[in-house]
C-alpha cells in the first residue's frame, strides 16, 4: 500500500511487483532477476543476459485538496526493455500492454495511461549493439 510516508518506495514496489509477478521470460530463464533499478553490467558475475528491464519511478504532487495531507500524486515508471534480439523486445512489450489494460492489476493506482517509444538500439560496454525501448506507464492516485 502506498502512503505519503513511503512514495518513493511504495509506488517502486507496486510497479516491480506487478511486473515480476506477471511478466514471463522471453528466454525462459529459471530464476532469473531481470528486472533492475539501474543498468546491469553485462561482464558482471550476476548479469543474466538478455532480456532486460530497468524500471525507474518518477513522482509529481498536483490538485491539492482542502485537506492539506492529500493531494494528487502522478507515478511514471519508466520500463527499459533491452535485449538483442527484437522479437523479445516486441513479446515483453505486448505483455505489458496486455497486462496493464487488466484493471485487476496494479490497483494501487486510480487512473493509469501509457505511453511507449519505437525500438532504438545503443551499444553495450563491449561494443554489442543491443535494442531498447522505453515504456512509460502514467499512474495517478489520491493519497
Amino acid at each position: 500500500m502506498i502512503t505519503n510516508e513511503n512514495l518513493f518506495s511504495g509506488s517502486y514496489e507496486s510497479v516491480e511487483t506487478f511486473l515480476k509477478n506477471n511478466l514471463t521470460d522471453p528466454r525462459n530463464r529459471y530464476k532469473t532477476n531481470w528486472i533492475h533499478a539501474s543498468m546491469p553490467h553485462p561482464t558482471s558475475k550476476g548479469f543474466a543476459g538478455y532480456p532486460f528491464i530497468i524500471l525507474k519511478i518518477n513522482l509529481s504532487e498536483d490538485k491539492k485538496s482542502f485537506d492539506p495531507s492529500k493531494s494528487q500524486k502522478t507515478f511514471t515508471a519508466k520500463i527499459s526493455i533491452y535485449s538483442d534480439q527484437p522479437t523479445d523486445i516486441e513479446s515483453v512489450s505486448d505483455e505489458i500492454g496486455n497486462l496493464f489494460r487488466d484493471e485487476t492489476k496494479l490497483t494501487d493506482f486510480n487512473a493509469r495511461d501509457i505511453d511507449d517509444s519505437p525500438i532504438s538500439w545503443t551499444l553495450d560496454q563491449n561494443g554489442k549493439k543491443v535494442l531498447f525501448r522505453e515504456i512509460s506507464l502514467i499512474l495517478r492516485s489520491r493519497i
